[in-house]
């Protein structure tokens, strides 16, 4: 596959506006915003910052989105992501690798569905202390990308090509063997620390110190993991264990994105996590109580309707 040369860029949260801003940090003029006409007057009314840096991007509109690109990243909330699909397909040609930096484990299955997997990658992104209100991002800890295909032994050319593209813009990206045993040692992550912080209405100090709390998470994601082993993926029984006592290592103010949601009155990614795992857990015959709980929590039609 040709080198990376020019990126289209959906979805200016958190994610989107940091990687944004390491994009044109060294190289101003590969990429390109997609965004509809409202939003783009609201960046450009109020830029997107990070650490207190005002960003200077190019907008397009996807009716004019200008030349096909090499790699389009998708940065979009999980529950916008079918409604992005329009404004992705006019940037494409055969070889546009499409690379989502979502939270869960069925973005690139989505994706896959309309544009093909031979446009298709698996990714998300560890990210530590992004936080955001309105167009303002602050990030001081650590993030990397993490993609590829679904298993990488070894890297094929177009996942190469990516990270050749990540490694000439100083991106920090890993590219695991497994991809689908990552995304779900992530996912099972969030299940717990996002879920119990959007319930609790607080961070990491409340997980800390709360019993209850901890132990809510941990159940959560007790049942994520029982849906993981039901599925084959390999080692995620002893994941609940390790991301306890990751919990117990952050920062105790730390607040994920969903808690961030919440406090923003934004809808969370309950859905995303905890539909996801009792959707998939009726499947299987795995009972799911604590995360159908919390599901109901917000949305009580969920599991009336069968999700």
């Amino acid at each position: 596959m040709a080198s990376i040369r020019n990126v289209a860029l959906l979805g200016l949260g958190a994610i989107g506006t940091l990687y944004a801003a390491q994009i044109v940090a060294r190289d101003p003029t590969c990429l390109r915003i997609i965004a509809d006409a409202q939003r783009i007057a609201r960046f450009r009314a109020d830029p997107p910052s990070l650490n207190g840096r005002r960003l200077h991007l190019k907008y397009v509109s996807p009716d004019n989105p200008g030349p096909t690109a090499d790699l389009v990243l998708v940065a979009v909330k999980a529950p916008a992501l079918s409604s992005a699909l329009p404004a992705i397909a006019p940037v494409l040609s055969d070889t546009t690798q499409i690379l989502p930096l979502l939270n869960g484990i069925t973005a690139q299955d989505v994706l896959a569905n309309a544009f093909g997997w031979a446009r298709v990658l698996h990714g998300f992104v560890n990210c530590n202390s992004a936080m955001r209100i309105g167009h303002a991002v602050v990030q001081q800890g650590t993030a990397k990308i993490v993609f590829g295909e679904a298993l990488n032994e070894p890297p094929s050319a177009r996942v190469t090509a990516v990270a050749a593209f990540f490694s000439r813009l100083g991106i920090a990206h890993d590219i695991p063997a497994d991809m689908r045993s990552a995304q779900w040692r992530k996912f099972i992550l969030n299940i717990g620390l996002n879920q119990a912080q959007a319930v609790f209405r607080a961070p990491n100090r409340e997980l800390q110190r709360n019993p209850a709390a901890m132990q809510l998470a941990r159940t959560l994601m007790d049942e994520a993991a029982a849906v993981a082993v039901a599925l084959g993926i390999p080692g995620m029984n002893q994941v609940p264990k390790r991301v306890e006592k990751l919990i117990r290592s952050l920062p105790p103010n730390e607040k994920t994105s969903m808690l961030q949601d919440v406090e923003a009155n934004r809808h969370p990614e309950i859905d995303l996590l905890a539909g996801t795992i009792c959707r998939l857990g009726r499947e299987l015959g795995i009972p799911t109580p604590a995360n159908e709980s919390v599901l109901r929590s917000w949305d009580p039609q969920k599991l009336d309707a069968g999700l």
